[in-house]
């Protein structure tokens, strides 16, 4: 059983740097197998993680709020200016250079608009979340896409390319995000597709220092909790401390997003008290905008032929559950 749904327009050779930092399914990467935040869903036959976005979701609306509407209004009063050139400009004969260098202006912030709107639409308008599901009884990673025919990619576990997706720094926190990524190959071994799996974690410094360490101990570790579920089985595995939600509230957003920072206001340290103190108006902010985009947003279904190859799944695992 196979389902379509890439998003790459042609076909591309596994890299290098892919191919350096594989994921063996045969051998562990961590010594501790660890769900930290990313499970949905648990059963005898199937895990069901998070995807790399799904912590991201309100920074597309952000992005439409404080620049899209912006840009809007910029390119408005460019065009405006440009259809009413004052009578000094006119005077001068420079109404040609005034209707370039505003028509550049105005196309230079409907761009930017534009780029807004299409972040916006990754966050709104469109899944609540998009799961990933392990599924032990027929050996398959199946990543969700979109409700309908199509609308699920699935890829066998034995022969499935995953890999440390590391990304450089950039921003104005100038901070480097990894993920586990999983690239979709053809018949030609050329990645067709791909999609992340888990939560992505960001390093302020190198991998070599100590945050950086801690920061890719979790990411290996969620892994290799998928990972022995798929080769060893759940009773190999310590049970789901704590599940992610799926009911859409304001108060699960709330608890999602200061996950990290109540760490910080139970370590007892004055300065990280003070430092969560002052990171959580922001926090606070965007737990706000994931909401709000959660909101606008529908349920993903699984297919019946997805359920089926799932079943038998009709007790949760005890020593998966709380």
């Amino acid at each position: 059983m196979s389902f379509g749904g890439g998003w790459l327009r042609r076909s591309k050779p596994v890299t290098q740097t892919e191919e350096s930092a594989r994921l063996q399914q045969e051998k562990k990467c961590s010594e501790t197998a660890r769900s930290s935040g990313t499970v949905f869903d648990a059963t005898d036959s199937f895990l069901e993680v998070c995807d790399g976005l799904y912590r991201e979701k309100g920074w597309g609306l952000l992005a439409f709020l404080m620049a899209g509407i912006g840009s809007l209004i910029m390119t408005v009063a460019f065009i405006w200016m440009a259809t009413h050139v004052p009578d000094a400009v006119r005077n001068n004969g420079q109404v040609t250079l005034a209707h370039w260098v505003l028509g550049l202006l105005a196309f230079g912030a409907f761009g930017v608009c534009m780029l807004s709107v299409r972040s916006l639409l990754v966050d709104c308008f469109n899944y609540t979340r998009k799961p990933i599901r392990f599924n032990r009884i027929d050996r398959t990673i199946y990543a969700f896409r979109h409700n309908g025919p199509g609308g699920v990619i699935s890829v066998p576990w034995d022969s499935a390319f995953l890999y440390v997706e590391r990304k450089p720094k950039s921003g104005l926190m100038a901070t480097a995000p990894r993920v586990v990524r999983c690239l979709v190959l053809d018949e030609n071994g050329r990645v067709t597709d791909s999609f992340s799996i888990g939560k992505r974690v960001v390093l302020a410094s190198s991998e070599e220092g100590e945050l950086g360490k801690q920061a890719m101990n979790e990411l290996y570790e969620d892994f290799e909790y998928y990972r022995r579920f798929m080769q060893e089985g759940p009773a190999s595995l310590p049970r789901i401390e704590k599940y992610l939600p799926t009911e859409i509230s304001f108060w699960n957003c709330l608890k999602l997003q200061f996950e990290d920072e109540s760490a910080l206001f139970k370590s007892g340290n004055l300065f990280l008290w003070m430092m969560a103190l002052i990171g959580a108006i922001p926090v606070l902010i965007f737990s706000v905008a994931n909401y709000l985009a959660q909101l606008t947003c529908r349920e993903p279904v699984w297919p019946e032929e997805v359920e089926r190859a799932c079943a038998p799944a009709a007790r949760p695992v005890e020593g998966l559950t709380t």
